[in-house]
């Protein structure tokens, strides 16, 4: 028996559904870049991969806001564990980013190299010297994939190359008129967190060549690209990472006194190891700097904030009944974002210019060569990690 007029139409239109939809997903996979939208809710996102300088496929997610909104935009880096793993979306990372939306800050967060779904890595991945001696680099075929479960201990500092990463991908929004990169605030969790200040104290030491400099010559450098750093809150900062302890001290010091850039150290109040580390970077970054003429900074934006009655720590303090994202929204962030003004936007085109390390006693060291977009490897030595 023939299907009728009606059925074969109703069919056919059925099919087109289907391939429309397989076409869509071909699409997307493609072009990476689809906007998902939650019809629960109003705000947009878009899921986004970018790429390091060393050839890792990092999977971000873009929180655009209106324009003009606020003239800033939030970085948001998840706690990582040895043992645990993490991502980008545990805990209340993806409720925080939408909160910070909605008051107008654009916001991106991602998933750090071998967590979450950042573990697809080109050929040139296998090039560089600080993944050689991973798991795999003997392998042939080599793998296409990396695991944060394969990484040994020394190798986890290197993760703060993706937030080099993850800032030339901000730049190049700001190119496009979606974010102001001038004024950038970061929010770590954990391990994430420690990543986050050690990168913060690199880009005090990274400078963009006004020109090409002449053979031999020393380069005519512009201010120091820490200048578009907000602030930074940090959510139980680990002083190790992946049980090795680092300078971090130091770090808070060259950010927090040497540099101003306000910072809060952010602990559950029963959890007794975070809360000493935090009350001693405060006081290590208010103290006098050492010599004659040294004084007491008063840093108004920079201390630690106890978030009472609870042991939770990292993004697990994000809790709604802890009230911490309140905390950070309406009684840190936008207070010290008034204070601090907006620094006038400018056009970033990075991968037109030559960047360098610049570091004391030392000749400068080439970050970014013309055509690249992303800074290479951050110079661990000079910030006083051992591999």
């Amino acid at each position: 028996m023939q299907p009728s007029l009606r059925t074969r139409w109703a069919l056919a239109f059925l099919l087109g559904l289907g391939l429309l939809g397989l076409t869509q997903a071909s699409g997307d996979a493609v072009a990476a870049d689809p906007v998902k939208k939650d019809k629960t809710k109003d705000e947009n996102f878009k899921r986004l991969p970018f790429r390091t300088s060393d050839g890792v496929e990092l999977q971000g997610t873009f929180y655009p806001s209106p324009a003009g909104k606020k003239d800033a935009c939030v970085l948001l880096l998840h706690n990582i564990d040895v043992k645990k793993g993490g991502n980008s979306h545990q805990d209340g990372l993806d409720h925080l980013a939408e909160a910070l939306q909605k008051e107008g800050y654009p916001v991106f967060t991602f998933d750090f190299r071998g967590f979450g779904e950042s573990k697809n890595v080109s050929e040139k991945f296998w090039e560089s010297p600080h993944n050689k001696g991973l798991r795999g680099a003997q392998k042939r075929p080599l793998p296409e994939s990396i695991d944060q479960k394969d990484f040994p201990p020394g190798y986890y500092p290197y993760l703060v190359n993706d937030i080099a990463a993850a800032k030339a991908f901000l730049d190049r929004k700001n190119d496009a008129r979606e974010v102001n990169s001038s004024n950038l605030v970061v929010i770590g969790a954990g391990q994430g967190a420690t990543l986050g200040l050690m990168w913060m104290a690199a880009e005090w030491h990274r400078q963009k060549a006004l020109a090409m400099p002449g053979f031999g010559a020393r380069p005519t450098l512009d201010e120091p690209e820490g200048k578009d750093i907000a602030a930074g809150i940090w959510l139980s900062l680990s002083p190790t990472l992946a049980n090795q302890r680092l300078p971090v001290t130091n770090w808070a010091v060259e950010v927090g006194r040497d540099s101003k850039v306000p910072m809060a150290f952010v602990y559950g109040d029963n959890d007794a190891q975070s809360k000493q580390l935090a009350t001693s970077l405060k006081a290590a970054v208010k103290r006098p700097k050492p010599g004659p003429g040294g004084k007491k900074e008063t840093l108004e934006y920079t201390g630690d904030k106890a978030i009472k009655d609870t042991n939770l720590s990292g993004s697990q303090l994000l809790q709604k009944s802890l009230g911490t994202e309140k905390w950070i929204l309406e009684t840190y962030l936008n207070p010290v974002m008034e204070k601090r003004g907006s620094r006038e936007w400018k056009k970033r085109e990075p991968e037109r210019f030559l960047y360098y390390w610049t570091f004391p006693m030392s000749a400068p060291l080439m970050a970014k060569n013309v055509g690249e977009e992303v800074p290479q490897a951050v110079p661990l030595a000079r910030m006083g990690v051992g591999r």
